[in-house]
């Protein structure tokens, strides 16, 4: 069951994850996230102009640090529900969230055309 969720939006079944995910932290999976501590700074702009290399790098480290989180999924759904404009969060950043959204619904109108038909 927890591989299923791991795949998520690349090919996988990210219907379990959207359940599990939720506007506040009633089931905790916030508490497990590996982006927890020092490193946190790395998942949001600063507050000062950055260039696009320092972006480039911060965001990459950030995604690294999604790489191993075992509740990828749970967030990357969070932020995709709560339609969270800013940051890294799952290991997309916010243009790659839209993007997936849009998808997203591209499929979801698509099933709709198939079963009129």
């Amino acid at each position: 069951m927890y591989e299923q969720r791991r795949r998520g939006p690349e090919g996988g079944d990210g219907r379990k994850a959207a359940r599990l995910a939720t506007h506040s932290w009633e089931y905790g999976w916030q508490w497990r996230a590996a982006c927890r501590g020092e490193e946190a700074s790395v998942f949001f702009a600063p507050n000062h102009s950055e260039s696009k290399e320092e972006k480039h790098v911060r965001e990459h480290r950030a995604k690294a640090i999604c790489a191993i989180c075992p509740v990828r999924i749970e967030c990357l759904e969070y932020a995709v529900r709560t339609h969270e404009s800013h940051g890294i969060w799952g290991g997309l950043n916010e243009l790659e969230r839209r993007l997936l959204i849009r998808e997203r619904e591209r499929r979801a109108a698509g099933d709709r055309l198939w079963r009129v038909r």
